[in-house]
């Protein structure tokens, strides 16, 4: 099945071969990998090793405190704990990092067991294993996994996500090409858990994953799996604008989408989900599609976690002459890199080297001349015109009548825009800025209403104090009252 042709979004060429038809290289163990603790949405995770010892690939090096959301991370190979230490990572500035020496013998830890046959899990011990695997969303967010496979929020669909939003990205196909039962065993794991009626499987129109995927289904013989085939407009693969392609439903304004009975997954997120059950593996690796006219030969390899980007630019053969900027992700929502010495992460889909021709060209912004291409191309039909006019007044109370919070900052606008304005960035601007005064805000309201209280109970104290010391309660108690009150204030800011 096809899902129509959107009235949003834009059509960019594509300018890669598909997925089947370039290598799938497995990136040989780094001597060095260095695992940053911030892979999840959430809290970071608290190191469980100390620098000297020894750990063995798939052993938990590092975990989320209680119920306190995050995701644990675990060592992508055997070796021994050289450091932890603050380190730059890519696209969340700097986090701590675990530096691990590979001892070249890759020996698996022994803490987790695998299963012929995780179905017949009960519901509860499925969520807890998904849990310890570390495994988060591998569309990008990293969002636990865990959290979303909850069967109280009463999801009736699974959408395995396969469509990939960013062109110039295609780990997921070369995933879907190469693993298709896999996925198949995971969405299964998901349904189980969810308690869901139905799964469909979202892949980009023309695709040749399409054909190994519905291979898979056929073979499986569940009438829950459906492939969907979504078309070629960006971002058609975000979470909400695939729930309206393939649903026709709209995730409410400042809802979620398991508000809509819907939730979507990754491909990538269900193949780690069934690699765990299968292969006792947690989530160590993953595939990232390495592109552009910046290296020799585009290529999907599946690298480890911690992996240096350089190491992986080799897998593609090196850089060109014409390599000019690193970007991870894809052209249009992707993330400058500044050196390739950074580590790959749970989010890393892609690496895509920019080359002089696929640089646009720095042009002078103009004025607006209102031609709503910006507004038809917006994929959650937001008025780019009217906020800009907005953003540029400080108007940030009409900033929140035309729904900013909704934007999903992918630059459709910017891409349309004939007049080059940098719409997408002075929205980003705009979005911090309010967030900046609402926190303020909110910091003032909480001095005021310690202020109150304290000024209450003194009142209360003054009241059951003898009139002969009445007199005590004076500029000596007021001045003590706002210097607490401001230390107070002071507490909160830090």
């Amino acid at each position: 099945m096809t899902a129509g042709n959107p009235d949003w979004g834009i059509r960019i060429p594509p300018a890669m071969k598909f997925a089947e038809e370039l290598p799938l290289l497995i990136a040989p163990v780094p001597a060095r990998l260095l695992v940053p603790l911030n892979q999840a949405i959430g809290f970071n995770a608290a190191a469980l090793v100390q620098p000297g010892e020894s750990v063995k690939k798939g052993q938990p090096i590092a975990a989320s405190a209680g119920n306190a959301p995050g995701a644990p991370v675990h060592a992508p190979t055997s070796g021994t704990v050289a450091g932890i230490s603050i380190q730059p990572v890519t696209g969340r500035g700097d986090a701590r990092c675990i530096e691990i020496t590979a001892d070249g013998l890759d020996e698996r830890w022994g803490g987790y067991r695998s299963y012929a046959n995780p179905l017949g899990l009960a519901t509860s011990q499925l969520r807890d294993a998904v849990a310890e695997a570390g495994i988060v969303g591998l569309g990008g967010a990293m969002f636990p996994t865990r959290i979303k496979l909850n069967p109280g929020l009463g999801v009736s669909t699974l959408i395995l996500n396969g469509a990939e939003c960013e062109p110039r990205i295609n780990c997921d196909d070369a995933l879907m090409c190469s693993q298709p039962d896999s996925i198949l065993l995971g969405a299964q794991i998901m349904l189980r858990i969810l308690a869901a009626d139905e799964c469909l499987l979202a892949v980009k129109e023309h695709s040749t994953a399409a054909e190994h995927l519905q291979n898979s289904i056929n073979k499986l013989n569940d009438d829950r799996f459906r492939l969907e085939r979504v078309p070629a407009v960006y971002p058609a693969g975000g979470e909400a604008q695939l729930i309206r392609l393939l649903k026709g439903i709209e995730v409410p304004h400042d809802g979620l989408p398991w508000d809509t009975g819907v939730i979507c997954q990754n491909v990538a997120t269900a193949a780690a989900l069934a690699d765990f059950f299968t292969h006792a593996e947690p989530l160590i690796s993953r595939i990232v599609t390495i592109s552009g006219t910046g290296v020799q030969r585009p290529v999907n390899v599946r690298a480890r976690i911690g992996t240096a980007i350089s190491e992986l630019i080799e897998c593609a053969g090196g850089y060109t002459p014409a390599a000019q900027r690193l970007i991870m992700g894809g052209p249009m929502m992707g993330i400058a890199l500044p050196d390739d010495a950074l580590p790959v992460t749970k989010a890393c889909n892609s690496l895509f080297v920019a080359g002089h021709d696929e640089l646009s060209a720095q042009t002078a912004a103009m004025p607006c001349i209102r031609c709503g291409e910006c507004a038809t191309a917006c994929p959650v039909n937001l008025t780019p015109q009217l906020l800009l006019q907005s953003a540029r007044a400080q108007d940030f109370d009409r900033l929140e009548t035309l729904a900013l919070a909704d934007c999903i900052e992918c630059g459709c606008c910017d891409y349309v825009c004939p007049s080059h304005i940098p719409l997408t960035q002075t929205f980003r601007n705009a979005k911090h800025t309010r967030w900046d005064i609402a926190l303020e805000k909110r910091r003032a309201q909480l001095a005021q209403q310690r202020f109150a209280a304290r000024t209450a109970r003194l009142e209360q104290n003054a009241q059951s104090t003898d009139l002969s010391d009445i007199h005590k309660v004076g500029q000596d108690e007021l001045s003590e009252l706002l210097r607490r009150a401001g230390a107070d204030n002071q507490d909160q800011d830090s």
